[in-house]
């Protein structure tokens, strides 16, 4: 399948492949430098950061600036930021767009998590579509340059569409593109995701939209471009321990031909072995030397201790997912507390891909 340009490669500056555009979204305590580097060089052609609040980076927070700190050759990135005030989040976007490290600026307008939506942010933004118009005009006034989008859900529940409102507010407000994840916020990241629902904002939409939610799959994300004719796809969990996922969808747009449907039995397609340990070192690798950056720039990670120390709680999520379905992934499991250095967890990622190399050595006897 191939794609004429769109008003998101200019709006982005983003580059021409004749393809359409798969990003890597948001997820708070995922998306750092070291995974969008890894995912931009699996075919990610944009990135976003963390999920980062405006008060915080008013106060000039090391927890929370650090949140947007990139690093060499990781591609064109978007900063992501939460809050529900327009005039902290304009300042809060002024000071970003100083940094000079982003291509746009998007604003959270469908987080579920009951500490953003306490505080009137993410998904509470929805119920009240003239506040983010305000947000998101405040926001486009105080930048000079970069563009400003959202990123917001269908609504509250099922029984209360709200996209098409939040549509226009954005539209009016001057917002270059909109990313809907096609659930509500009701089902949080679970459950169907509403493609026909997804098509008619698309339909009616002035400003290109980028389609998120439940693209697990090269099969669901062609399921999602054909049927809702978004401009983009967003990939979220789906990514986690798994950058390929990018490499499999370029490919399978590239080829034009419909893939197998996607069977949910929870297995990824099976990989190359010394490819996984490859793209996990370096990985580990990334992760390390951006903490000891991190270190060198704020004092957090305190010392070399503490670095190995956040290094090994931060990547155990990322860890089971680049292992998920190999044979030994379970013994790494059972010893997750005793994987407190970079030497424990390497040795523990050979001692698990030895198994599965073994079991599949056995099944081809």
């Amino acid at each position: 399948m191939h794609a004429m340009p769109t008003r998101l490669h200019t709006l982005f500056n983003l580059p021409d492949e004749g393809l359409p555009l798969v990003f890597l979204a948001p997820m708070a305590g995922y998306t750092n430098a070291p995974m969008r580097h890894i995912s931009r060089h699996h075919g990610a052609a944009l990135t976003y950061t963390e999920m980062t609040c405006d008060r915080g980076l008013l106060n000039a927070s090391e927890k929370t600036w650090y949140l947007l700190e990139t690093i060499k050759d990781e591609g064109p990135v978007v900063a992501h930021l939460y809050g529900s005030n327009p005039d902290s989040l304009a300042e809060a976007a002024a000071k970003v767009e100083a940094t000079g490290r982003f291509v746009a600026i998007d604003l959270n307008a469908g987080c579920p998590v009951h500490k953003i939506t306490a505080c009137g942010a993410g998904a509470a933004l929805i119920k009240n579509p003239q506040l983010i118009h305000d947000i998101l005009k405040a926001m486009k006034s105080a930048v000079k340059q970069l563009p400003i989008t959202l990123k917001t859900r269908l609504g509250p529940a099922p029984d209360k569409i709200a996209v098409f409102e939040i549509l226009a507010a954005a539209e009016s407000a001057g917002a270059g593109a909109l990313a809907v994840h096609g659930r509500f916020t009701s089902q949080g990241h679970g459950g169907p995701v509403d493609l026909p629902l997804l098509a008619a904002v698309k339909e009616r939409a002035k400003i290109p939209i980028i389609g998120n939610g439940g693209i697990c799959s090269k099969h669901c994300a062609w399921t999602m471009l054909h049927e809702t004719h978004v401009d983009a796809l967003m990939i979220a969990r789906a990514a986690i321990g798994n950058p390929w996922i990018f490499d499999d969808i370029r490919t399978t747009l590239q080829t034009g031909v419909e893939p197998p449907p996607f069977k949910p039995t929870g297995l990824r397609p099976q990989r190359d072995l010394d490819e996984i340990q490859r793209v996990l070192n370096e990985h580990l690798d990334l992760n390390l030397h951006f903490l000891n950056m991190l270190k060198e720039k704020y004092g957090v990670p305190r010392d070399d201790t503490a670095v190995q120390e956040n290094l090994s709680a931060a990547f155990r999520c990322h860890l089971f997912r680049y292992l998920h379905g190999l044979k030994g992934s379970s013994y790494i499991r059972g010893r997750l507390f005793e994987l407190q250095t970079l030497p424990a967890i390497r040795e523990a990622v050979s001692s698990c891909l030895e198994r599965e190399a073994g079991w599949r050595a056995s099944r081809r006897v």
